[in-house]
């Protein structure tokens, strides 16, 4: 009897290690989170919608999460489309257990877009004179973006935003026989901080480049470290 129960209980361990290799690695694909995704979105703005595929679900035993991924998704504010290239996020198993799902972050990376349509889209969402004044002087460029929000446990949006990605091949409308063009770099945004790297832009035939350009936010004012 007792070796019955024990070749029971190797098998019983062993179908679950193979389900748990098998969901770590392969993963599954389903539609059930589509829904609590779209609303984590909608918190950011409610006149944003979303169009999602399949998310494939991979578990992380080691951390007790679940890693949601969907790829190919769209974001709308009215009529207006950006391409995504993916969006992640990360479900400690606890909330799935208690059927009260929260995500501890959300993570949204676009397609190579134009920054007029980048501008554009975050317009019609905060329509500021900065924005209005930024894009009329830009010409050209492209670029990649990669945003991190975080979720405390209560499923509430924390200010340690992040912003990262490259600005490719910009070009800004000639100013007072000024112009500025080829203009390259990558940046990294925080709450009240702003880092360029590898800053590179030709203007009137001279070419300017730097390493980086630290700029922060101190009470109403920005200074360049």
């Amino acid at each position: 009897m007792k070796i019955n129960i024990f070749k029971y209980s190797i098998y019983v361990l062993s179908i679950l290690i193979i389900l748990i290799t098998l969901f770590s690695t392969v993963g599954i694909e389903t539609d059930k989170l589509n829904k609590q995704i779209k609303n984590r979105i909608i918190e950011i703005n409610k006149n944003l919608d979303l169009e999602l595929k399949k998310i494939k679900l991979t578990l992380d035993p080691f951390n007790f999460k679940i890693n949601a991924k969907t790829i190919g998704a769209k974001i709308f504010y009215s009529t207006r489309p950006l391409e995504l290239e993916f969006i992640k996020t990360e479900i400690p198993l606890s909330s799935l257990i208690n059927r009260n799902i929260i995500f501890s972050n959300l993570k949204i990376s676009t397609r190579s877009i134009l920054l007029n349509d980048l501008i554009g889209f975050v317009r019609s969402i905060n329509n500021s004179p900065q924005l209005f004044l930024i894009q009329k002087f830009i010409k050209k460029g492209q670029i990649i973006l990669d945003l991190d929000i975080y979720f405390d446990e209560f499923g509430n949006i924390k200010d340690n935003y992040k912003f990262s990605g490259s600005l490719i091949n910009g070009q800004i409308r000639q100013i007072k026989s000024n112009s500025f063009e080829n203009i390259f770099f990558n940046f990294n945004i925080k709450k009240d901080s702003y880092l360029l790297q590898d800053l590179k832009f030709r203007t009137n035939k001279i070419n300017f480049t730097s390493k980086a350009l630290d700029i922060k936010k101190k009470d109403r004012y920005f200074y360049i470290d």
